[in-house]
């Protein structure tokens, strides 16, 4: 993938804060929790700067974005300098106001929200009692001022067996056009909640199937790039790669990152430090303001040695020695393969298909999967 001259987006993570602690959360305990927020001065200097470098987009998360008091100041900053933004947040401080001001600004993206569960039971065993009345409520107001509102599903032990319900409630329910899915990754508080929280082989199997059967029955409206879903469909391919024996995936058998990150993408943490992405807090490329970004983006060693792990050959990898499926696989996400391994540089052990199976995991039915693009 070509490098961009400049990021065409960056994350921001303009706050530590937040006022629920959901067992799986990736930030709390990680290396970018850190304490303090950067002041808004700062944050609206760095504004200028993204302006300059032609950056088109922002997403704005936390911690939790609407924890931050100066909020709509923020957020006039980024309208000044005439780029568009999106938020993550979990939905249970948005308010009618709130919502009215995000639509009033025109340059809102959408607002993606964490819903975990069709009922109370289910959404609010991680995220906390009356957090799913809550989000629900900030839902309803996001879409009465007309504010692109999006879904995000953490899939876990406490709400696989709901899944079906989850589908119902955002597509049908509430009228969603896709909602997406990823996993409780082993990063942040899930590394202390990890038995409670992340999927067994034998659920991971049960997800897989149920999330392609649904993505099935409403048309390819749900989506991923990372947990039980995004799984499904690339295992199954490798499979049948295997099973065809083909050589080689075009672009598999080495190491590869997710998303754009970091050829067109990069993140701040809550206290200005630049990072390669926001689960990968741990590199340091040095606080805005005081360091350039196109400097940083051209020059930093820490991007140059991320970029150029898709040179790296899954061959090279101990861990992947006689694996029958390593010219179809991609090593996947390098945050989790630091957690799990210490190296950025290193297929992710979550990722394996070869260690899947050998745990009891099963591959769905390829005959499961729809041949037309999401609309997600």
């Amino acid at each position: 993938m070509k490098i961009m001259k400049t990021p065409q987006s960056v994350d921001l993570a303009i706050t530590n804060r937040c006022n629920l602690r959901c067992k799986y959360c990736s930030h709390f305990t990680s290396a970018g929790d850190v304490g303090q927020d950067l002041p808004k001065e700062k944050w609206l200097k760095f504004f200028e700067e993204l302006n300059h470098c032609t950056v088109m987009n922002v997403t704005l998360q936390g911690g939790e974005p609407f924890c931050r008091e100066d909020l709509k100041e923020l957020i006039n900053g980024i309208v000044q300098n005439r780029m568009r933004f999106s938020i993550l947040s979990n939905g249970t401080l948005i308010t009618d106001e709130t919502a009215a001001f995000l639509a009033s600004t025109g340059r809102c993206n959408g607002v993606q929200i964490s819903i975990d569960g069709s009922i109370p039971m289910t959404h609010d065993a991680c995220r906390g009692n009356g957090s799913f009345y809550k989000a629900m409520e900030g839902i309803r107001y996001l879409q009465k001022h007309h504010v692109t509102v999006s879904v995000r599903v953490t899939i876990h032990r406490y709400n696989v067996g709901d899944l079906e319900g989850v589908a119902r409630l955002l597509l049908e329910e509430i009228g969603l056009p896709c909602f997406s899915t990823s996993s409780a990754s082993y990063m942040g508080l899930c590394r202390q909640n990890a038995e409670q929280v992340q999927l067994t082989a034998e659920k991971r199997s049960l997800a897989m199937e149920t999330l392609l059967k649904l993505n099935k029955k409403y048309n390819g409206r749900i989506n991923a790039s990372a947990g039980p879903l995004a799984d499904g469909k690339h295992w199954i391919m490798m499979e049948n790669s295997r099973k065809d024996g083909k050589e080689r995936i075009p672009g598999r058998g080495y190491l590869t990152a997710c998303g754009g990150q970091p050829m067109n993408k990069i993140a701040v943490r809550a206290d200005g430090m630049m990072v390669p992405c926001i689960h990968m807090s741990h590199i340091e490329l040095g606080k805005i303001n005081n360091y350039k970004l196109r400097e940083v983006w051209h020059n930093h060693p820490e991007l140059k040695r991320i970029r150029e792990r898709c040179n790296i050959p899954l061959s090279d990898f101990e861990f992947c020695k006689g694996c029958d499926y390593i010219n179809y696989c991609t090593g996947n996400c390098p945050a989790l393969a630091f957690t799990l391994s210490g190296n950025e540089n290193h297929p992710s052990p979550d990722a394996c298909l070869r260690r899947f199976l050998k745990e009891g995991g099963k591959l769905p039915d390829v005959k499961l999967l729809i041949t037309s693009n999401n609309i997600c």
